[in-house]
């Protein structure tokens, strides 16, 4: 099993486009430290006093605000403002952290894209080079064959998203400087501000982050499957991809009518959310999507392989 698997990812890394893709991940990184740093400019030395006058400024347009609005955000500001001058953090100091939480966790959706590009075409492509057949008279069953391609995939993906996470890494402290781990920040959720820690939020999103990985590889390596067209596959796969979150949104305005829409698979293909809340379709908690992604997973394999077990590989 494991030869096939070595077998598998010299198949993948033998292609250019791995190492493009491993590239282009890099100069992201470079590109969204140049734009980071340009968007955030230079650090405000007299952070302190400019923060205190702030305040003072947002109190007074709290006392002149008509008793029909709502001044919660000019609250959350004060808030926020008080907290960094307790702790003596300086908001328009940036540092890797910050690079990180904010550019690496958005450049995550390239990762994705070519996990999805590797899963799509790995079994089509077989098909297509005319090469299945080579394959499938080798002493090895079918579903050992296809796990290896599985496996290699899901190795891919891995390699993919440490590529980034290395890149980024040494991008943000070559750009900002290595920060604090523990530094408190504040980010802006659909409740609100939210405090949080820079290196545990970003560790978060990355472990939240993991299953949607996993799951829309998986639907492209199941398309993989079903179609003996590259392109197509590659096509659909990468249709699904961008528009779970279009279906997503859509459903969970459609939840709020109907209980069953909370099961479909498209709301929970981004658990990012829920490094900002709680839950999510009024009452689904990370533990109530991660079941829920769980059964389609288990539909998924089973679908995939048992229509490769059966499939006529006549070409």
């Amino acid at each position: 099993m494991i030869g096939l698997i070595q077998n598998e990812m010299i198949k993948i890394f033998e292609k250019r486009a791995s190492w493009i893709y491993i590239a282009l991940l890099v100069v992201a990184m470079v590109i969204g430290g140049f734009i980071y740093q340009r968007v955030n400019g230079e650090v405000d030395e007299n952070w302190r006093e400019n923060l205190e006058a702030q305040n003072a400024q947002y109190k007074q347009e709290i006392e002149q605000i008509p008793a029909d609005q709502d001044p919660t955000w000019l609250k959350d500001q004060i808030k926020q403002n008080e907290r960094f001058l307790e702790e003596n953090i300086n908001p328009t100091a940036k540092t890797n952290w910050h690079f990180m939480n904010d550019v690496v966790i958005g450049v995550t959706t390239l990762v994705t894209l070519f996990s999805v590009i590797v899963a799509s075409a790995i079994v089509a492509a077989e098909f297509s080079d005319g090469t299945i057949k080579q394959l499938l008279i080798r002493p090895h069953k079918r579903w050992k064959i296809l796990l290896s391609k599985y496996v290699a995939v899901i190795i891919n993906a891995l390699i993919l998203m440490a590529a980034l996470f290395i890149s980024g890494f040494i991008v943000g402290i070559l750009f900002f400087g290595f920060g604090d781990f523990h530094t408190p920040f504040f980010e802006y959720t659909l409740d609100g501000q939210k405090e949080a820690v820079l290196g545990t939020q970003f560790l978060l999103k990355t472990v939240y982050f993991l299953p949607s990985l996993l799951m829309i590889t998986t639907i492209s390596f199941m398309l993989s499957t079903l179609f003996k067209s590259q392109a197509v596959a590659v096509g659909i796969g990468i249709f699904v991809l961008f528009v779970s979150s279009t279906l997503g949104g859509l459903i969970i305005m459609l939840a709020e009518e109907y209980t069953w829409a909370k099961f479909l698979i498209f709301p929970h293909l981004d658990l990012t959310v829920f490094a900002f809340q709680d839950k999510i379709l009024q009452n689904i908690t990370l533990a109530g999507s991660l079941s829920i992604l769980s059964v389609y997973y288990i539909v998924f394999m089973i679908a995939t392989f048992v229509y490769f077990q059966k499939r006529d590989v006549s070409i």
